[in-house]
């Protein structure tokens, strides 16, 4: 099989191959192909807060026109909207690659990567009441506050409790500019950030007005993570 100059080009770079982990709310993952047909392409893109691409990885078990293709389609969706990844048809990687018709197959493969992951994304999106809920005064109250001071939204850290090594404190903060490597998730209109190691413990939070607390103003807990019986810690945490 011969392969056109820009099909080597790309297949010899392969700067884009690693993944993500896929249980992040930021990251959409698709898988395609089948072992049986020669050729199967995991295409990982990681979103940031405002549902743009900022990077993409893939792996590959197939021919040199399988990784080139996906080469190819993860150089092109860097900076990319969903609306504008969706464009990116199999037509645009066969005729940049020059493709032989015996190989248009793996375009098609890449397409499809595309529009699993953007999917798989999509999903994890509509299922963000899932990791955050915000009772309707708290959320009101939060936008004020954020209006007030100017944040674009709100930073989760967590803490393990001072009581036992089982109990974690929650705190939020004001974040004005979210950093490089932090997940954006948003609830009730509002974007909370938080850094990707602590996802599966913030799982299940419910944040609400700490009724009779001025000075602390709002109470976060998390359904998951309950209290120990045989100490006087709580879970819980402050704004």
């Amino acid at each position: 099989m011969k392969y056109s100059e820009k099909t080597i080009a790309y297949y010899e770079k392969m700067k884009n191959t690693g993944g993500f982990d896929e249980n992040l709310c930021n990251v959409g993952t698709g898988i395609v192909g089948s072992p049986l047909c020669g050729d199967v392409m995991k295409l990982q893109l990681f979103f940031d807060e405002n549902d743009v691409i900022v990077e993409a990885k893939y792996k590959v078990f197939g021919c040199v026109s399988a990784i080139a293709s996906m080469e190819l389609a993860t150089t092109l969706l860097r900076g990319r909207t969903i609306d504008e990844a969706r464009q990116i048809e199999n037509e645009d990687v066969a005729q940049s690659l020059e493709l032989s018709d015996i190989k248009r197959h793996c375009s098609v493969l890449a397409k499809e990567s595309i529009d699993a992951a953007i999917d798989d994304y999509i999903s994890k999106k509509n299922m963000v009441s899932k990791v955050i809920t915000v009772t309707n005064l708290a959320a009101d109250r939060i936008k004020e506050s954020l209006s007030e001071h100017g944040g674009i939204g709100l930073l989760i850290s967590i803490e393990r409790g001072d009581s036992c090594s089982s109990s974690l404190d929650y705190s939020l903060s004001y974040v004005t500019t979210a950093g490089d490597n932090m997940v954006a998730i948003e609830a009730k209109g509002i974007k909370f950030f938080y850094e990707p190691e602590i996802e599966l413990m913030i799982r299940g939070l419910d944040i609400d007005v700490a009724n009779g607390d001025e000075e602390c103003g709002f109470v976060v807990t998390n359904k998951y993570h309950k209290p120990c019986q045989n100490c006087s810690c709580r879970c819980g945490g402050k704004f």
